[in-house]
């Protein structure tokens, strides 16, 4: 069970990635020539998912973790099981919704997506009180690729939403 510096140290963190999201959508949206709202709301995501499963401490131990993580042999910090699986693809649903609305761009959201929640169980290998287990990056993986589903579905069934949505004068 994570200790109360642990979660104080996650929320700081989460506050953190917050606060850069919300300083960084407007340059990003302008810079991409994106929606200043979509922008935010995907960067908002990232920073509540990266959070939540960022390791928050470093500590001796990373090759065996590493090795027992890719060997499939690693011990799960968290209760698994279908409640587990089903939150780990519920988070990442909207950031492959949102990443799918705000770039138009599917493919290019499924596979970043996928790479980054690869990235993230490896580096929860330095903290000893996190797990990485492939399944996690499966579901992940899945959460993101249903949102992309949801996403295109969304931007194929709106006429004119492409022009719409990647530019809209009103946003503010």
């Amino acid at each position: 069970m994570p200790t109360p510096t642990h979660s104080a140290v996650m929320a700081a963190l989460t506050l953190l990635l917050t606060v850069a999201a919300v300083l960084a959508h407007r340059p990003l949206a302008r810079r991409t020539g994106r929606s200043p709202r979509t922008t935010l709301a995907l960067t908002l995501a990232l920073a509540l998912c990266l959070g939540l499963t960022l390791p928050d401490q470093l500590a001796p131990g990373v090759t065996d973790r590493l090795t027992a993580c890719l060997t499939g042999n690693s011990h799960r910090t968290l209760t698994g099981g279908p409640a587990h699986n089903a939150v780990n693809i519920l988070l990442w649903l909207p950031v492959g919704l949102l990443g799918t609305l705000t770039t138009r761009r599917p493919l290019m959201v499924a596979l970043t997506g996928s790479a980054l929640w690869a990235l993230v169980e490896l580096l929860q290998t330095l903290d000893p009180t996190r797990s990485c287990q492939p399944l996690d990056w499966a579901n992940n993986t899945a959460g993101v690729g249903v949102g992309v589903v949801v996403g295109w579905v969304v931007c194929r069934g709106r006429p004119g939403a492409r022009a719409a949505a990647i530019t809209s004068p009103n946003d503010p």
